[in-house]
């Protein structure tokens, strides 16, 4: 079984849902591989001075980038099943306090066995940048992943993705690096 995509907080009974809906926005979404391919600069001959070779990347490009990173950290972290390994792998995304939370939610889902399962398929549809804010806009198909019992193989109910999620993930510059703020997920299917 291939562990590589967090459970979808807002999918799951109600009991739970409501405790990481209002605890943990930014878990909303299912977080799997890269969001978007960003242009890297090319290798540089070691014959060119490095700082030549450096390219700055865009604004745009700092969102997409961190964007992709803590969708990536976030099913490292959920499948590492160790608080100090989550703290780590999120803290370049993420605040304490918004840490804290996924350590409680994580603690809580992997105390009931439940594991991830499949990959999402990430689609960026826009980036809008307004001076220390910027929003993320991409529309997800989860439909081959969730989380099931570790024992049973069964999936979880209410886990199950669909194949056009609707996201929308507000991030904030914070001493030069951005953060995720909050991610919501749109009742309106999308298509990607």
């Amino acid at each position: 079984m291939t562990l590589s995509t967090p459970p979808r907080f807002g999918r799951l009974p109600s009991a739970r849902a409501a405790l990481l809906a209002a605890c943990l926005a930014p878990l909303l979404a299912a977080c799997g591989g890269a969001a978007a391919q960003v242009q890297l600069p090319a290798k540089v001959a070691a014959t060119r001075s490095a700082s030549a070779a450096v390219t700055p990347l865009t604004p745009r490009q700092q969102v997409v980038v961190a964007f992709s990173g803590y969708t990536s950290a976030m099913a490292t972290a959920f499948d590492s099943r160790s608080p100090a390994q989550v703290r780590q792998l999120l803290s370049p995304y993420l605040d304490q306090a918004t840490i804290s939370n996924a350590i409680r939610a994580f603690s809580q889902a992997w105390g009931q066995h439940e594991v991830s399962y499949g990959h999402a398929q990430h689609h960026i549809l826009g980036v809008r940048i307004h001076g220390t804010a910027a929003w993320v806009h991409d529309c997800d198909d989860t439909s081959a992943s969730g989380l099931a019992y570790s024992g049973t193989g069964q999936v979880v109910p209410g886990t199950l993705g669909s194949p056009d999620e609707n996201l929308v993930t507000r991030l904030n510059l914070v001493s030069g690096h951005w953060l995720i703020g909050i991610q919501t997920v749109e009742e309106i299917p999308c298509q990607a």
